[in-house]
C-alpha cells in the first residue's frame, strides 16, 4: 500500500502564553511577512542611531573646541535645521549630553551650555587633575616609538596652531595630543570618564585660550606648548612621576587664568 503524501503546510504549533495555550498559523506567507518584519527592524534603527550619533558627534566637537560658549542657548529646532534633519535624533543626542552633564536641560525645548562659575571650575579642575594624571601615569607604563611620533606630531601641529592663533586647530591638535596619550593607559572605562570631563571643559578652555591670546604676542602664545614638551621627555625617560606633574601644569594653566579677576 503506497505511502501517504504528507502535507506540504506545516501543523500548527502551540504556544504557550501566560498559564494557558494559544495556537499559531504558520503557513507560508508568514514566513515570508517575518522576513519582511525582520528586515524593517533591522534597518529602520540603524539610520536612526546612525543620525543620531552623527549629531551627537559634531556636537561634542564642538562642545571639546569651544565653538559653544558658555552659557549659550541652543533650541532643538535650530539645531535640527542646521544639522538638516528632523527633531529626533537632535533629542535623543541632547539627552546625552545632559546626561554626561556637557548641557542643561531648559524650557521650552532648549538647552545650554553650563555658565562659567568658581565652583563649577574648581570640581572641573580638581577631577580632570585625579582622572587624568591617573591615566597620564598608567600611560607611562606603555610608552613606545610609535606614540611618541604621535604625541611629537600632535605637539608640533598644536605650536604652530597657537602661534598662528588658530584656536580651533589648537583645540583640535591638543585634544588628538591627550587623548593619544591616555588611549596609551588601556583603559576604555576611564576614556569615557575623561570624554565627559572635556565635554564639560571644552567651552572654558576656550575662553582661557582667547584671553591668553589677546595678552600675549605670537612668540608668547607658542609657549603653551612647552607642557606637551615636558610630557613628551618624561615619557622618554619613563619617569612617571615627572609625566603626572607634566600634566597637571598642563591642565592647571588655564583654570588659573580663569580664576584670575
Amino acid at each position: 500500500m503506497p505511502g501517504r503524501r504528507r502535507s506540504a503546510i506545516p501543523t500548527p504549533a502551540v504556544v504557550s502564553s501566560r498559564g494557558g495555550t494559544r495556537t499559531v498559523e504558520r503557513g507560508l506567507s508568514d514566513r515570508g511577512n517575518s522576513r519582511d518584519n525582520a528586515v524593517r527592524r533591522a534597518v529602520a534603527p540603524v539610520i536612526r542611531d546612525t543620525v543620531q550619533d552623527r549629531v551627537y558627534a559634531e556636537l561634542g566637537d564642538a562642545l571639546i573646541c569651544g565653538r559653544l560658549q558658555p552659557g549659550q542657548i541652543l533650541t532643538i529646532r535650530d539645531l535640527a535645521e542646521a544639522f538638516d534633519t528632523s527633531v529626533m535624533p537632535v533629542r535623543e543626542a541632547l539627552r546625552r549630553l545632559i546626561a554626561e552633564k556637557a548641557l542643561e536641560g531648559l524650557p521650552q525645548r532648549s538647552v545650554r551650555v553650563p555658565p562659567m562659575t568658581p565652583e563649577r571650575l574648581t570640581d572641573l579642575r580638581h577631577t580632570r587633575l585625579l582622572i587624568e594624571g591617573h591615566a597620564a601615569e598608567l600611560a607611562a607604563a606603555h610608552v613606545d616609538a610609535p606614540l611618541l611620533a604621535r604625541l611629537a606630531a600632535a605637539e608640533a601641529d598644536y605650536t604652530a596652531a597657537a602661534a598662528a592663533g588658530d584656536a580651533d586647530r589648537e583645540l583640535l591638535c591638543n585634544q588628538q595630543f591627550h587623548f593619544a596619550l591616555y588611549e596609551a593607559c588601556g583603559s576604555p572605562s576611564l576614556m569615557a570618564i575623561i570624554r565627559s570631563l572635556w565635554l564639560q571643559s571644552g567651552p572654558y578652555l576656550r575662553t582661557a585660550v582667547e584671553q591668553h591670546s589677546k595678552r600675549h604676542k605670537a612668540s608668547q602664545r607658542s609657549m603653551r606648548g612647552n607642557f606637551h614638551n615636558q610630557i613628551v621627555a618624561a615619557l622618554r625617560k619613563r619617569d612617571v612621576a615627572a609625566v603626572r606633574r607634566a600634566l597637571e601644569a598642563d591642565l592647571s594653566w588655564a583654570f588659573d587664568l580663569l580664576a584670575q579677576p
